[in-house]
């Protein structure tokens, strides 16, 4: 897809619009998507079915859903416990321009997932040997900063907009000089809390593949690192077990306050796509984006 087309895409990705999608898409391949449950809608739609044991991903953006697909399959080839394909209907549908996949529906347990679990999945997944039939894109850190503040319009002020398009041209240089201590490899790209489920066999699975990349696994491990020194999301008992559990502190590594920032302006980019959904939504923007104008303000962050 062509990125002007793109861009205008952007501004029509609403609930009513990913539900017509969903509903043509359900029909070409046979399924009933009558009275589907919106369950995201965020860098993605996503919709369970109800008359069948399925989850439909209408993605945002098209350049990633291929990508999930491919991880998908070699992830359940390497007996790694992630989302699995739905079997059947047609993937990588296209429909007005967005693309859709099927995925199994994961029942859920009553015990959600905790970061300790997040730490041990990490663990598991960066154990794995690199794959050989599997060609996963360099990692970038901020991929779609500037595309999220484009895509904004209106909703973003000019003084935000040129603060954090600065912000994003300072990290980058920063983050290219990191020195990282742990060896590259496959890594999540999107990995936190929100990104894994419970079964109710107490399984825990990894979901949202999207952001899968070769990459610093100090990007995957920062995130319960910030969880508990920058949102404070988890007391200190918990994070020495996450610690114990993925086998190394990211906070003794002097390349954290970088990823810190990093992932401060990815979650605030990501959020402003949300901008006027609610008023909940609009304070938190507002909250995040003052805080980040002042690098010692604690983080009082929702986890939205």
């Amino acid at each position: 897809m062509r990125p002007a087309q793109e861009d205008r895409l952007a501004g029509l990705f609403t609930a009513s619009a990913t539900r017509s999608i969903l509903t043509a898409a359900c029909r070409d391949v046979g399924l009933d998507g009558t009275d589907a449950v919106l369950l995201r809608h965020g860098e993605n739609a996503v919709y369970r079915l109800v008359h069948h044991p399925v989850v439909a991903r209408i993605a945002r953006h098209a350049d990633v859903p291929r990508r999930e697909v491919v991880v998908a399959a070699w992830l359940a080839d390497c007996g790694f416990s992630a989302v699995r394909l739905y079997d059947g209907p047609e993937q990588l549908l296209v429909i007005d321009g967005r693309v859709v996949t099927w995925w199994d529906l994961i029942v859920e347990s009553p015990e959600g997932p905790t970061f300790a679990d997040l730490a041990s999945v990490l663990r598991r997944l960066h154990d794995l040997p690199p794959p050989t039939a599997v060609s996963l894109p360099t990692f970038d850190p901020m991929p779609r900063v500037l595309g999220r503040l484009t895509a904004a319009g209106a909703s973003v002020t000019e003084s935000d907009r040129d603060f954090l398009a600065g912000r994003q041209a300072e990290l980058r240089d920063a983050y290219k000089s990191l020195s990282f201590e742990l060896e590259p490899g496959p890594i999540h790209g999107d990995a936190h809390l929100g990104n894994l489920m419970r079964r109710k066999d107490g399984t825990v699975v990894l979901i949202d593949l999207e952001a899968f990349a070769w990459g610093p696994r100090e990007w995957d491990a920062s995130v319960f690192a910030a969880a508990y020194a920058v949102f404070g999301w988890m007391g200190e008992a918990e994070y020495r077990r996450c610690v114990d559990r993925y086998g190394w502190d990211p906070l003794t590594w002097s390349g954290f306050p970088t990823m810190r920032a990093i992932r401060e302006l990815n979650m605030t980019s990501w959020l402003m796509q949300r901008a006027g959904e609610s008023a909940v939504v609009d304070d938190e923007i507002a909250r995040r984006l003052a805080d980040l104008r002042n690098d010692e303000l604690p983080r009082r962050w929702r986890q939205l």
